[in-house]
């Protein structure tokens, strides 16, 4: 995933490759399961752009999921240097040297203290430049820091407090959040091998009982069964992938 100028993701041409190989890999071995046929696999390929987002949002949650973690360190990176007597711009500055100790190179949050304290240093105010993230990363957790830092700031006391009780509340959620999601984890890896099952049972049966298959293959009456037991068979994957995508 390639990051925007305006904090989005989109993917790259290394990762269309990688998704459009898959792609055609699935349309193969559906091709091959529910019709015996290669030209019927050929029909799929036009759906390829559909597949692709839903790659995208997965792929964009993990990004975003990372993001919250590596944030979470940042919160305590400046709160500890508020703590000690340094001022926002300082504490910036030295969130960014600590991150870029802990997290791999062009990390997001690396990027994002990166270009804040490249704008700091051509006079920008703090709270524009805080602003200007916040929108970019598009977080409700980074959202309310940052709201809590330009408040702080302008009130021009007690910041280091204000912080204290702002990043606690905001931890708490980041915490409740990943147990949430290790929870419903577990279900995502369930469902993934319930889907995989149907694909499998008609597979043995095709290569163990070739003959109880062979009625569904080569006429019209198979085909239109197949087609109905795909269709089924996708609606109810994408219904069970829905379902499993709760907004925490």
């Amino acid at each position: 995933m390639k990051l925007t100028p305006e904090g989005g993701y989109r993917l790259g041409v290394k990762a269309h490759v990688v998704f459009l190989t898959l792609w055609l890999l699935l349309c193969l071995v559906c091709g091959w399961l529910f019709y015996d046929s290669i030209r019927c696999a050929a029909a799929g390929v036009p759906m390829y752009p559909f597949f692709a987002r839903c790659m995208k949002k997965r792929l964009e949650k993990a990004e975003r999921r990372q993001m919250q973690t590596e944030f979470k360190d940042v919160m305590i990176s400046v709160y500890s240097s508020l703590s000690a007597g340094a001022t926002v711009e300082q504490s910036l500055s030295r969130a960014l040297k600590d991150m870029e100790r802990s997290l791999k190179p062009g990390a997001r949050m690396i990027v994002e203290l990166d270009l804040i304290c490249r704008k700091m240093s051509g006079n920008i105010p703090v709270v524009q430049c805080l602003e200007e993230m916040s929108r970019r990363c598009g977080d409700e957790d980074i959202e309310n820091f940052v709201q809590i830092i330009i408040l702080g700031k302008k009130q021009g006391n007690n910041l280091a407090a204000l912080v204290r009780s702002g990043v606690e509340k905001i931890q708490r959620r980041i915490e409740m959040n990943y147990e949430i999601e290790g929870m419903i984890g577990a279900k995502r890896n369930e469902f993934g091998f319930m889907c995989v099952i149907p694909a499998g049972i008609i597979a043995y049966m095709r290569c163990f009982s070739p003959a109880f298959m062979a009625v569904m293959y080569g006429n019209l009456p198979g085909a239109l069964a197949m087609t109905a037991c795909l269709v089924l068979y996708g609606a109810a994957i994408g219904i069970g992938w829905h379902i499993l995508q709760i907004k925490i």
